[in-house]
């Protein structure tokens, strides 16, 4: 892996409030992806049983570039001193993670591509990219949060907000049969995109009977 990135970065304020915009890129050699296949034991069509997960070695390089935003701001602006414990925040990432496809790849799905549909219309779809999202790349991550901080109090609390795009959890492919037509496919597997929320609570407190005492 060869990574290179940079960020700026401005904090203002009393209370630690910043905005920062980073940017980075990394080229990857060989990465090692998932592959979804088809157990040749397994008879069965439209079942996942029929289908296993399995690791390959991709020899194509794969580019990742990507640009981050993040932000905080104490909401003692508004005009009351108690806010000052009070901030909310977040940040953003978009993530560009491309490799090219093998080419065993491409040689095995492009005969689904080679005809039109009953109706002599030409397909949809002339052949297969060459290239595809890098496997467990997300599009985009985002957080954002909401947090209580009173020190004197020994108080802290948070309000998380985390969202993530899809994940490519495995790259499709196809069976090939003796005579050399495809006999079936197998298309990419995604995680599907989600969003969870936490919440967050610490208290610290001092039991006076623990306190040591001066001679």
């Amino acid at each position: 892996v060869e990574s290179y990135d940079a960020r700026f970065e401005y904090t203002f304020g009393d209370y630690g409030d910043l905005f920062a915009f980073s940017g980075f890129y990394k080229s990857i050699d060989d990465p090692i992806e998932a592959l979804l296949v088809r157990d040749p034991l397994n008879a069965e069509s439209g079942v996942s049983s029929a289908l296993y997960r399995t690791y390959f070695n991709n020899p194509n390089t794969a580019d990742l570039w990507g640009i981050e935003m993040e932000a905080r701001k104490t909401l003692n602006f508004l005009g009351s001193d108690f806010l000052e414990n009070l901030s909310i925040g977040g940040n953003f990432t978009y993530i560009d993670a491309q490799v090219d496809r093998t080419e065993v790849e491409i040689e095995r799905a492009q005969r689904f591509f080679s005809t039109g549909t009953l109706d002599t219309e030409p397909p949809l779809f002339s052949s297969l990219s060459r290239s595809r999202r890098l496997f467990g790349q997300p599009e985009w991550i985002a957080n954002g949060d909401i947090s209580f901080d009173h020190p004197d109090w020994g108080t802290q609390m948070t309000v998380a907000v985390f969202a993530i795009s899809d994940v490519l959890d495995a790259a499709g492919t196809a069976q090939v049969g003796r005579n050399g037509t495809t006999l079936n496919a197998t298309l990419d597997r995604y995680f599907s995109s989600f969003y969870q929320v936490d919440v967050i609570f610490n208290q610290t407190w001092e039991p006076s009977f623990l306190k040591g005492t001066v001679a």
